[in-house]
């Protein structure tokens, strides 16, 4: 498999892509017509004074059942939230639309979830885990209260478990009858409610899993029958919120939760995509109905930021072993909380049933049914004071983990510490981060470094309270970083946003420096840490400046400077994401029968070729000489050893605003050679790992008439993306299917080595991504092939990145950097010799319908049509058209005489057609 591109399944709540040796992570998955959109307050009355947008089928307030806050103000009003259900076709329209209005203060696409599941992999005695967390000290105290109520947002519950149907909290405010007796827009919701069918049964569909986290945190426990719980006599709300692995309404499950007096939200499941929204409905759960959100980190084993459980205000739960070292499937970093046993965790399943399951998936539950336990003690604790007293009870276990230290929270959950000791100790935290320059927050040398946040004491009334912070740079030298607060009662909160701390990055600061920030918070009894990182110093620079989003390294690279995708912007258009998983430069020769090509990207396994050597580190051009922005760099193939080909390439990245050219940005090359000899059959391209929403039903295409190579995806709506040749010279484009054996093309999963490479530098592939008709992963490479460097001339080569929400108005795009660039728009390919036969026009002329027929279709091929009026302007159009004819509407077109293009692979030709 290539770039490990199998879907982990269980408790893993990211996907896996592999083969090429770096985690790829899944772009998320929209549903197809949702959106979810926030007014401001002022206006609030939007939807009832404006009429729907063209495609909007409905407008419905998010939330119309839920019951405000009483008594003070509300952090999160969520009556301004609205769910916008818009046609499939319309939907990428009306979400542009609305961003652009100063009416919203967000304008999301509603994300589908994906559930955390790891096999099952019995490796412990049944339920040994309680000792490992003091849980039977901690019954000894308290067995928990069934006015303690959570939340399981998950895939649904066995109504009928002997385990659990005891358990289940019964709104006795709306029994059975057919009657919305509570008022509160859930019919007979008496046992939880089923957001995916819309109905008052919250049976499980396809999956088992919310029955094993429900056993986890709520079984009927001291009952002779089956297993215990760690919430003892705690009981749960079941609340489906998906089917089968995917979990479609966690959000809309969080508010009912809260709605429904819970104390706390089991989620176990989430996605590594950041949303507004989803932080709205966290903040509203805990901030103003009191519910904490108890998440996992999820299960990829690396330094990944997973959300829910990476929000503020959320208490994130990683997995240890039975030895209380870190389990390595689950998720680490700075924002993880406590750690709590998930492997090999035995629980309730279906059919009344039990089994072991593995994942953090199982971790969370057991923090769950803890806070049960500890708000059964102490029922006047706030939701963040639950979570605070959890964590400052923890068994610190960084001594079985050193190569982890400050990265798994506070440490191993201790349920008997929780509940066990009196509430004497503060616990100030540090949230509400803000790290800025004051200009474009791509830390250079020579920058002041500003860090500033919020201070809020949860516990136990503090004195002489003193924030430090410090840097793991010597090169970072600290201006000010000490910030007095003293006095500190109870719930009291401070910031420095006024006095920020402040940092000076010297000139010999190394490029590309990651800086750990400590901050130490002397609440007078103890120091408790806090750790963030910053990069500094960066060899790479964003291009940001109109709807393009990207980012350009100093050797090459584009949309990403890493490998981890960490840094840089990827190629995000008009804010839906990076769909760019990995682009470069390659630079290629074949030349008595040597091959060599000089690039930065992929080679095979977790392997990178590194050819390129930085000359001059990018900087930015001031003042602009082509467009609007202007960055430029030089490096040079110095790296290569024995493949060095001689070559040193000043790069330009640049982008515009004004109108007509604000959905691209220019990437320019100028190619020296330094070899010492002439240079013959170069070829010069970009490769480019598109990954359009689901990456796994892509498709590639190729636009021979304006000489660019883009993908999208099969679905209704996909934005597409592409790379155009700007520069004069042979346009070359090779799409590659990136699947076990290639799909008859290069085969990219057995490794790509430089003949692999040369040949999608060099030779025409001009589509991919129909091997099963769905779709697949796809790659491209857009190049301009055959040239000549005499020694010591250069070329120029350049390129577009283009994106546009159709096929339409992407042709749009292209030719408005083309004629930029070259003062013309592109021309037509050049018109191969065809059978006068091969295409044909029925009926010409013609009134309501026009056939074209294509009479040598072969399986495979697909074909464009574009209908011109007298003045060259497109009028009608269809593309990728896989089948023998076409029938065209024409009946909205004007009397007169059209030409018809059509273009078949390398060829296009013209027809004559009168509209009668």
């Amino acid at each position: 498999m290539n770039k490990f591109k199998y879907v982990i399944v269980l408790c893993f709540i990211l996907i896996y892509s592999a083969g090429n040796g770096q985690v790829k992570m899944v772009n998320p998955v929209f549903d197809s017509q949702t959106l979810i959109v926030k007014l401001s307050p002022e206006s609030s009355n939007y939807f009832n004074i404006n009429k729907p947008l063209e495609g909007v089928v409905s407008v419905s307030e998010m939330f119309p059942y839920h019951t405000p806050a009483i008594g003070e103000k509300t952090h999160v009003n969520l009556s301004l939230i609205f769910k916008v259900i818009v046609a499939p076709s319309q939907l990428l329209s009306v979400l542009e639309t609305y961003k652009n209005e100063p009416y919203f203060e967000y304008v999301e696409r509603k994300e589908i979830q994906k559930l955390t599941i790891v096999p099952n992999d019995p490796e412990i005695n049944k339920q040994s885990y309680f000792s490992q967390i003091n849980a039977n000290a901690a019954w000894d105290i308290s067995q928990g209260s069934t006015n303690v109520k959570i939340g399981i947002v998950d895939s649904g519950t066995d109504m009928d478990h002997p385990d659990l149907g005891s358990e289940m909290y019964e709104n006795l405010n709306d029994p059975v009858n057919g009657v919305d007796d509570d008022n509160d827009g859930y019919i007979d919701n008496n046992f939880g409610w089923d957001f995916y069918d819309d109905d008052n049964n919250p049976q499980i569909g396809d999956n088992s899993h919310g029955i094993h986290v429900a056993g986890i945190a709520a079984a009927a426990t001291d009952n002779n029958l089956g297993i215990a719980s760690i919430g003892f006599n705690t009981q749960f709300v079941p609340i489906r919120a998906g089917n089968g692995n995917s979990i479609t309404h966690g959000y809309e499950g969080i508010v009912y939760a809260a709605d429904m007096g819970c104390d706390i939200v089991n989620c176990s499941w989430g996605s590594a995509n950041y949303s507004a929204f989803a932080q709205d409905v966290v903040n509203y759960a805990t901030l103003d109905k009191n519910t904490l959100v108890v998440a996992a980190t999820g299960n990829n084993g690396g330094y990944i930021e997973f959300f829910p459980a990476a929000y503020e205000n959320v208490l994130s739960v990683g997995s240890i072993d039975s030895d209380d070292s870190k389990s390595s499937f689950t998720n680490y970093g700075y924002y993880v909380d406590v750690l709590a046993p998930g492997r090999s965790i035995y629980s309730a399943v279906d059919n009344g049933l039990y089994n072991y399951n593995t994942g953090t998936s199982m971790a969370t539950p057991v923090v769950s049914g803890a806070v049960a336990l500890l708000k059964a003690v102490h029922p006047q604790l706030s939701a963040l004071q639950l979570a605070e007293r959890i964590k400052t009870t923890c068994e610190n276990i960084d001594g079985q983990n050193p190569s982890y230290e400050n990265k798994i929270g506070y440490g191993k959950l201790n349920v008997a510490a929780a509940l066990g000791y009196s509430i004497s100790s503060p616990s100030i935290v540090f949230s509400s981060k803000k790290v800025t320059n004051k200009t474009d927050d791509v830390f250079k040398a020579g920058d002041s470094l500003l860090v500033s946040g919020r201070f809020t004491n949860y516990l136990a009334p503090a004195q002489n309270v003193v924030v430090s912070i410090q840097s793991s740079s010597n090169h970072v030298v600290a201006n000010r970083n000490t910030f007095t607060i003293g006095l500190m009662g109870t719930a009291v909160q401070t910031d420095n946003y006024d006095t920020p701390f402040s940092f000076y990055i010297d000139s010999l600061t190394p490029i590309n420096t990651s800086v750990t920030f400590e901050v130490l918070i002397n609440d007078g009894q103890k120091v408790t840490k806090t750790f963030f990182e910053v990069l500094v110093n960066v060899d790479y620079l964003n291009i940001a400046i109109n709807n393009m989003y990207t980012s350009l390294g100093s050797v090459g690279q584009f949309g990403y400077n890493d490998r981890e995708n960490k840094q840089g912007l990827g190629m995000n258009f008009k804010s839906q994401g990076s769909q760019l998983f990995e682009g470069g430069l390659m630079i290629g020769t074949n030349d008595g029968n040597f091959t060599r090509v000089m690039d930065r990207v992929r080679r095979e396994g977790d392997e990178y070729d590194d050819d390129f050597e930085i000359v001059d580190y990018l900087n930015e051009i001031l003042p602009a000489q082509k467009g609007d922005y202007q960055i430029a760099g030089v490096f040079n193939d110095s790296n290569a050893g024995v493949n060095i080909i001689g070559l040193e390439i000043r790069q330009t990245g640049y982008a515009s605003r004004d109108e007509g050219h604000e959905n691209y940005a220019v990437l320019e090359y100028e190619i020296k050679n330094t070899s010492g000899q002439d240079l013959e059959n170069i070829s010069v391209g970009l490769f480019a790992d598109f990954d359009v929403d689901d990456y796994s039903k892509n498709q590639a295409f190729s636009n021979l008439s304006k000489y660019y190579t883009y993908t999208k995806e099969t679905g209704a709506g996909s934005f597409l993306y592409g790379v155009q040749l700007l520069s004069s010279g042979n346009f070359i484009s090779y799409c590659m299917d990136n699947i076990d054996g290639g799909a008859g093309g290069v085969d990219i999963s057995s490794g790509y080595n430089n003949f692999d490479k040369f040949i999608t530098l060099s030779s025409n592939r001009y589509n991919a991504g129909f091997n099963g008709g769905t779709g697949n992963d796809v790659i491209q490479v857009t190049s301009s092939g055959g040239i000549d460097i005499n020694d010591g001339d250069s070329v120029i080569v350049a390129f577009a990145l283009i994106a546009a929400e159709t096929k339409t108005l992407l042709d749009k795009v292209a030719d408005s950097a083309y004629y930029r660039y070259n003062g013309s728009f592109p021309n037509s390919i050049q018109n191969l010799t065809f059978n006068e036969n091969e295409f044909v026009l029925f009926p010409n002329p013609a009134l309501h319908r026009l056939t074209v027929a294509n009479n040598h279709y072969k399986d495979g091929e697909f074909w464009d049509v574009r209908i011109l009026d007298a003045l060259g302007r497109e009028v009608l159009v269809a593309y990728e058209i896989h089948k023998a004819f076409h029938l065209v509407d024409v009946t909205q077109l004007n009397k007169g005489v059209y030409v018809v293009e059509i273009q078949l692979n390398s060829s296009t030709q013209t027809r004559k057609f009168i509209k009668k």
